[in-house]
């Protein structure tokens, strides 16, 4: 059965299972946003709580905050989280995320961060994750733990997790249509209804949405269907199941050089119309999970397959078919040893991806159709991760965090067609511990925390698989120091951090064949500081009822990658800095809030200056500033809405860039240009 036979079928079932729960589920509870009867989901406030615990930078995102405007891309969504980095590619669900400089050269199928569906890792058994499978509308909130502060949660990734919590039938017991339109021909529609009883829940988020894009063949088309339902056979005793079904379909503009994106930024590549680059993508994933509550002990187990069918006409035509396999457990205990409080996560997580992997080339140099098969591999990924964490509360306000992460690791090709070549069949196996000790103060509306921490990362077949092969697994051992806290009318979260890094996964692109190649860089070193204040210039307490706020809302993330010691080709690469991000990255607005849910006021992007394409430091972006305004108002009752205007200078800019080794200071086609002026407009209405 084909994929999008597949969506169809699940979007006509979820329909049917609506229409007959609201004559099977009983009496439908309206309650107040955020609450939460479920022990598989908890709530905003019990997330935001527990992330405190955590003696390292983490964030707890409402969805509220990113739903007061335009809600498509990842920028969107991250607009004012410190720390993490989302650049569309053009306009698109496409993006570089990384945090920390995380697989900061991939603006495409990341890697280095694990994310995750309430606490259910999505990311392939290799590692790799697929911007398409998100989807912000049919999220409560979203949990960030940047760099190694996700060892409790089972990542050791450099960048660390990011967590998508899931609406419930408890948490959004309404039916929500919410609308938004704009430049473009952007549109976006999400329906949405939940459903509860006693013991009972469903949730379940239709998500359709198309633009023509900014630039030329950029248009997408994409359909996404979210849904759980959750059974309660005891007052803390819970099952969850998840039905995830994407079908996107996106056109690839590609890249440009300066002057090309100068003169006309809204031009596509030549070679991406000569080809019709695409990416078009499918997925369809089911899910569970389980938690259990006895006294001071929870149990959460889990368990989830995915689908994937990927056809990506580009240099060539790539055609993948994966399935992936997830199983875990983790509990928790709160008690106390020695007369202190004392907490304990432990947990296990096993992972398992095949992948059939098949390459074919065009019937002409000039043609878009799809030709003879070049190669055809098939892959196969699995990973075995046990984690603990103890949290010892000591005198005079501190608390103790001594972790580790163990896990082992497979990666293997067998190529089945094709060149055979001693890099093209392998069988890889890593072993890797990765400790944490971090020490917590907290006092009254503050709190001092600082760690040192290990993290890992195996190459995903993205690296092994490519010309410079890299066989290493990535290591880094990462020291952070930060502070957060409120106080009167200021809210602030600060954090430093340095991270020694050997083996670093680099991949380069090169501007010839346009092939990604990947080495181990030998020593290289990442180092930042992340920063998010709110202030209410009006002097409004924020433990205080205020019937007008003017809020000034900020996001700094400060990055400095560097080569250390990395030799290659006869060129020495130490004291470069690596390729991928400018330094600064800088979003914040100036809103003026009403207690009946209006608001008004400018945003603003601000990147001060550009950063390196290539990692021989010859060439960089130019910085940018936008600018833009937004109203609206926003209600739990009836109808909110949105007014919202992007770049109002109109002015040409890189959203991201790609990176190359060596770029001899010439004007290669490396800039993916973000967007012009934009203006749009949305609704919302509950029922």
């Amino acid at each position: 059965m084909r994929k999008h036979h597949i969506i169809l079928f699940a979007g006509v079932t979820l329909a049917l299972a609506a229409q007959e729960s609201t004559q099977d589920l009983g009496p439908v509870l309206v309650e107040a946003k955020n609450t939460s009867k479920t022990p598989t989901v908890p709530s905003l406030e019990q997330s935001r709580k527990e992330l405190k615990k955590t003696p390292g930078g983490t964030e707890v995102v409402d969805a509220d905050r990113y739903l007061l405007g335009r809600s498509s891309t990842l920028a969107d969504t991250f607009a004012l989280s410190p720390g993490v980095v989302a650049q569309p590619r053009f306009g698109s669900d496409e993006a570089r995320l990384s945090i920390r400089g995380s697989g900061l050269q991939r603006t495409f199928h990341g890697r280095g961060i694990r994310i995750m569906q309430d606490g259910i890792p999505i990311n392939l058994a290799d590692g790799g994750f697929d911007m398409q499978a998100l989807e912000p509308n049919a999220v409560d909130y979203i949990n960030v733990w940047r760099g190694a502060n996700a060892l409790a949660y089972g990542a050791s990734t450099l960048g660390g997790a990011i967590d998508f919590i899931s609406n419930t039938g408890h948490t959004s017991p309404k039916t929500r249509w919410r609308s938004e339109v704009g430049s473009w021909n952007y549109a976006r529609s999400t329906l949405s209804h939940g459903w509860s009883d006693a013991s009972r829940d469903l949730y379940v988020s239709a998500t359709a949405q198309q633009q023509d894009g900014f630039r030329d063949h950029a248009r997408q088309e994409n359909l996404r269907i979210f849904s759980n339902f959750g059974w309660a056979w005891e007052e803390n005793q819970e099952t969850r199941f998840y039905l995830t079904a994407v079908q996107s379909r996106s056109e690839l503009p590609g890249s440009l050089t300066r002057s090309q994106m100068i003169d006309s930024p809204r031009r596509a590549n030549a070679a991406n119309l000569l080809r019709d680059q695409r990416r078009d993508f499918d997925l369809l994933r089911l899910a569970n999970k389980t938690a259990i509550r006895n006294g001071n002990l929870t149990w959460e187990m889990f368990a989830a397959m995915s689908f994937k069918d990927l056809n990506h006409p580009i240099f060539q035509v790539l055609d993948q078919r994966s399935q992936d396999f997830t199983a875990g457990a983790s509990m928790v205990h709160q008690d106390e040893w020695m007369n202190r409080e004392n907490q304990i996560k432990a947990g296990i997580l096993l992972t398992h991806g095949v992948t059939h992997a098949a390459q074919f080339g065009y019937v002409s140099p000039t043609s878009s159709q799809r030709g003879l098969m070049l190669q055809d591999d098939d892959q196969m990924a699995s990973n075995a991760e046990a984690f603990i964490e103890d949290q010892l509360t000591l005198d005079h306000g501190f608390t103790a965090v001594l972790g580790m992460i163990a896990s082992h690791n497979q990666r293997k090709n067998t190529r089945e067609f094709g060149s055979v070549n001693p890099t093209t069949n392998y069988d890889l196996r890593y072993d890797q511990l990765a400790p944490k000790i971090g020490l917590r103060w907290d006092g009254k509306g503050l709190q001092f925390f600082a760690n040192v921490s290990g993290s890992y990362e195996p190459p995903s077949f993205s690296e092994t698989i490519t010309a410079n092969t890299a066989r290493n697994a990535q290591t880094a051992t990462t020291g952070e120091v930060g502070v957060r806290g409120e106080h009167a009318f200021y809210r602030w979260d600060l954090a430093m951090y340095h991270s020694q890094l050997e083996d670093e996964l680099l991949a380069i692109l090169d501007p010839t064949t346009n092939l990604s190649t990947t080495t181990n860089a030998k020593k290289t070193t990442h180092a930042g500081i992340e920063m998010g204040t709110e202030i209410d210039l009006l002097g409004q307490f924020w433990d205080e009822t205020a019937r007008n706020r003017l809020v000034f809302a900020s996001a700094w993330t400060y990055g400095r990658f560097r080569f250390e010691d990395h030799r290659a080709s006869g060129y020495d690469y130490s004291g470069n800095r690596i390729a991928g991000l400018p330094p600064h990255l800088i979003r914040a607005e100036l809103m003026w809030r009403h207690s009946d849910g209006y608001y008004a006021g400018p945003t603003c992007e601000w990147v001060p200056q550009g950063g390196y394409i290539d990692h021989r430091n010859t060439l960089k972006s130019d910085p940018y500033f936008l600018i833009g305004f937004r109203i609206g108002r926003r209600t739990e009752q009836g109808i909110s809405w949105f007014l919202e205007a992007r770049n109002l200078t109109d002015e040409v800019h890189a959203a991201t860039t790609g990176v190359i080794d060596h770029a001899n200071g010439a004007d290669v086609a490396q800039f993916l240009p973000g967007d012009g002026m934009g203006l749009f407009s949305g609704w919302e209405i509950h029922w």
